[in-house]
């Protein structure tokens, strides 16, 4: 009896054993599952906060750009979008902008627009390659590039064994005959590698639409490419000159003495390449969360700014109002043209991009 009983409670001493270490195995299980749950939630609200603060940024940068188009018709180096922006803070975040004058570079995809090559951008862009001391037929390779056609442009050789060995390109070596959507897109391009890439990216741009070069923010580089026969050296005169005034109009371009060998014909070919102002911008925005202490996390993104004339009706509420008031003030003054402007594109980054 003694012996039997000794043994039934070894058995229920050992069952419960293995109930209590079944249990702890469980409820640590569940309590990591909680952690990570936790956790997740966490860098979940995070990630949405960092988000919400990029957004907030993004309205800041447009209001920026709406704020100067009320105060001037031009855009250059002395404007409000142009300065320093100290950053924004608020609690544990901060979003910090930088503004860039997406005019004051070539736009790549100026080269074909509505299906047709525009010849004098080509021409342009050339000079540009040659001021960089770059091969000029890459002007060719970049228009080959994003036109429909598959032959060389004025070669007639075929595209697809020109660009056989291009690693963007299809099994059969085609393109993909569309506009470029960034920059880094050139190292795809014949000719393009990465010196030639890092010698072009601070002089060109690939956004969607047309893109006059404004003239009061063009590099020297730049604006010796207007024709041919000028050096950068030449034309660092102009941009010293605009640091106390700014250019007003395209005409007063053409008095300078740097340009003053060009015709009545170039000029004419020349002026719808030109601008005063800016028609996109490109803004980098960084969001920083350092809520939790020793651990700082930052999300970044480009977004690029369309400022363009609108004749459809189209402008923001701000600039409508002050126009009423202008007529119902009787204000006989030249009306400033309506201008459109929004966000075209946001893209996000994990690490700080190049700018």
């Amino acid at each position: 009896m003694s012996m039997t009983a000794h043994s039934q409670r070894g058995v229920a001493l050992l069952t419960i054993l293995l109930l209590v270490v079944s249990i702890t195995v469980v409820a640590g299980a569940m309590l990591a599952s909680q952690k990570i749950a936790i956790r997740r939630s966490g860098l979940l609200f995070d990630q949405n906060q960092l988000l919400q603060d990029i957004n907030a940024g993004q309205q800041l940068a447009v209001t920026l750009i709406r704020a100067d188009n009320k105060l001037n018709d031009t855009d250059s180096e002395q404007d409000i979008w142009a300065q320093p922006i100290p950053p924004y803070a608020l609690d544990n975040h901060s979003i910090s902008i930088e503004l860039r004058d997406e005019a004051s570079r070539f736009n790549i995809n100026n080269l074909y627009q509505n299906g047709v090559v525009n010849t004098a951008d080509l021409a342009v862009f050339q000079r540009l390659l040659t001021q960089l001391n770059l091969e000029p037929d890459i002007a060719i390779a970049v228009l080959d590039y994003q036109d429909v056609d598959g032959e060389v442009y004025q070669d007639g050789g075929d595209e697809s064994v020109v660009y056989s060995q291009q690693r963007s390109g299809a099994v059969d070596g085609t393109l993909p005959n569309q506009p470029f959507l960034s920059i880094d897109q050139l190292q795809d391009v014949r000719g393009v590698g990465a010196e030639v890439l890092a010698a072009l990216c601070p002089y060109v741009t690939a956004v969607p639409y047309y893109v006059p070069i404004n003239v009061n923010t063009a590099s020297p580089e730049l604006l010796a490419s207007l024709v041919d026969g000028v050096t950068s050296e030449q034309m660092r005169g102009l941009t010293e000159m605009r640091r106390k005034q700014v250019l007003p109009s395209i005409d007063e371009l053409w008095q300078l003495p740097q340009l003053g060998g060009i015709n009545a014909e170039q000029r004419a070919a020349l002026t719808p390449l030109l601008a005063v102002d800016s028609q996109a911008f490109m803004a980098l925005i960084t969001a920083t969360d350092s809520a939790n202490t020793g651990q700082t996390r930052q999300r970044f993104a480009t977004v690029l700014i369309s400022k363009a004339a609108t004749d459809d009706g189209e402008t923001d509420n701000s600039n409508a109002a002050n126009n009423n008031d202008a007529n119902s003030t009787g204000n006989n003054n030249k009306s400033k043209t309506a201008k459109s402007i929004k966000v075209i594109t946001q893209r996000l980054w994990a690490f700080r991009p190049s700018f």
